[in-house]
């Protein structure tokens, strides 16, 4: 969920930083920052899905869905990608 929180606030600031009015991402920020208080930074984020199951106690996910997300990729390195037309502040 932090990496997500992350990738919501860069998305926020470049946004405010051409003027660009936001509907929903802030909305998320909060739904994602109040799943992180509850369930931890570390929690995967598809698990953000729990803040309703805990509300209504229903479960929503397909039975066939798995108990515990495993990320067997092979680690690789990133790459920065900047929108055109905005420099990189450094």
């Amino acid at each position: 969920m932090d990496l997500v929180l992350k990738d919501i606030e860069l998305f926020d600031e470049i946004a405010k930083k051409n003027k660009i009015p936001l509907e929903i991402s802030p909305l998320i920020n909060q739904i994602f920052k109040d799943g992180q208080s509850k369930y931890g930074p570390r929690e995967w984020s598809p698990n953000i899905i729990k803040r309703l199951e805990d509300a209504t106690g229903i479960s929503v996910l397909a039975p066939s869905f798995p108990s515990e997300i495993i990320d067997d990729e092979e680690p690789q390195e990133g790459f920065e990608v900047l929108p055109t037309g905005l420099e990189k502040n450094n």
